[in-house]
């Protein structure tokens, strides 16, 4: 981004890329979400680790509303100015240019995009614990009732 020189033109790159990765992230929270809860997932981690498993609820819950954020955010700072060049000084600092609500949206872009990556890195120690647990023994009815 640093290479482009005019700060509108770098607003307008910066929002055309934003709004092809929300292309991928959007479908991907959403194919993530339903696995989750629809794929037989979470009643196997039930199984394994009740606790953990509602941590891991909460972890993907805060994650689909960032993800949501981050979009809202991205596409505000892009509706600011025509075209989508909004001046910016890099892809996550605004410049002397940047209106008020464009810089204010990059500010919680960079908080939400911290955000994920310290999700990420939680659900994933969160999922390996789940699968590193045993799963609990069902009682005599339960398993007899299954086969």
């Amino acid at each position: 981004m640093s290479n482009i020189s005019d700060k509108s033109e770098r607003g307008r790159v910066l929002n055309e890329t934003w709004a092809r990765s929300q292309a991928a992230n959007l479908p991907a929270m959403l194919s993530t979400l339903l696995g989750w809860h629809f794929g037989g997932v979470r009643e196997d981690s039930e199984l394994r680790a009740p606790g953990l498993t509602r941590a891991k609820d909460v972890l993907l819950g805060v994650a689909a509303f960032y993800t949501v954020a981050s979009a809202i955010l991205g596409a505000s700072t892009a509706a600011v100015s025509r075209g989508g060049a909004t001046p910016v000084r890099s892809s996550t600092e605004s410049s002397r240019q940047t209106p008020p609500e464009a810089a204010l949206a990059m500010q919680l872009l960079r908080f939400t995009g911290d955000g994920s990556l310290v999700l990420l890195a939680a659900m994933v120690a969160v999922s390996a614990l789940i699968e590193a647990t045993e799963p609990k023994p069902r009682s005599f009815l339960s398993r007899l009732l299954s086969n």
